[in-house]
């Protein structure tokens, strides 16, 4: 797929066991579904257009042979506040307590809607501070969210590249008695070092017992096509400082691709590299911690 100029690659059909096999319970806590754009539009000016193939049974196809039980649906910033598609996926489940999911709350959403979310199983909202998502929201309708979301339980996940978390750090660390989650390292970027004032920023911020962060999209970030083993030293480094407040996500079908495109397995085995293959880590990273902030049965 062609894209600005740029190929996009899809996501890989065909997921293997990762080796070793994830530990029993696994959750992945980010994934992302897309519906029929003529049931389920997209916002206006979305980033991107819905990748049609990516749906909640292939989503589920995917984990089963990766040897995952568990998933977090987060939903994707093309639909902006419109959760139709997510409730049309959660309400229709047989097995409630395999999956979650984290909406995206703005001004738009009712007390209504936010009661029937919650109901269905989401347990978080994602708050995008990215600009290619232009969806940047006021200081004061950020505060309205985080105070709505805070009544029902629920997390935040920040959506932010590096810097944002210096540029925001006043507002951020202001909110308080919510768990505020960092989605995919920060997007902090893996050359230049730890000393680095966003790298102290996070390692700081996982010193306050709210903070968690998810290392996850370290493929991603990383300069490499494969291996990625400049990102090694960071999620090494992010796991030691809250071993009990790090989460892990696929971000299957990985939107917007631009590399080689990896075998899902490929992205657990990177978190084996993280944690030297330690399984007392992989099932806190992967179990335990998932269950807690997500509210899943043990």
């Amino acid at each position: 797929m062609e894209a600005s100029g740029e190929t996009i690659y899809e996501w890989d059909r065909n997921p293997r066991m990762p080796v070793p096999a994830p530990p029993a319970g696994s959750c992945d806590c980010q994934f992302h579904i897309y519906g029929d754009p003529k049931q389920f539009a997209p916002r206006a000016n979305a980033p991107y257009p819905p990748i049609e193939s990516a749906t909640f049974e292939q989503a589920q196809r995917m984990h089963q042979a990766i040897g995952f039980k568990r998933g977090v649906i987060v939903h994707s910033a093309i639909y902006g506040s419109d959760h139709r598609l997510l409730l049309h996926t959660l309400e229709g489940l047989n097995d409630r307590d395999r999956y979650r999911a984290i909406g995206i709350v703005d001004d738009k959403v009712s007390d209504k809607e936010l009661e029937r979310l919650h109901a269905a199983g989401v347990r978080g909202a994602r708050f995008n501070f990215v600009r290619f998502f232009a969806m940047e929201q006021r200081e004061a309708e950020v505060r309205r969210s985080m105070a709505r979301i805070k009544e029902l339980g629920w997390h935040a996940r920040l959506h932010v590249n590096g810097e944002d978390l210096l540029e925001n750090s006043t507002l951020l660390r202001s909110l308080k008695d919510i768990p505020m989650v960092i989605d995919h390292f920060g997007h902090v970027g893996f050359e230049g070092g730890l000393q680095r004032p966003v790298i102290q920023w996070v390692l700081d911020s996982l010193k306050l017992d709210n903070w968690w962060v998810m290392v996850s999209n370290g493929n991603r970030d990383s300069k490499m096509d494969k291996g990625w083993d400049d990102a090694l030293p960071y999620g090494k480094a992010f796991i030691e400082a809250a071993p009990e407040r790090i989460v892990w996500g696929t971000d299957w079908p990985h939107p917007q691709w631009k590399k080689r495109m990896m075998n899902d397995a490929e992205e657990v085995e990177l978190l084996y590299r993280y944690v030297d293959g330690d399984q007392a880590l992989l099932q806190k990273i992967l179990v335990d911690n998932p269950a807690r902030l997500h509210g899943f049965d043990r």
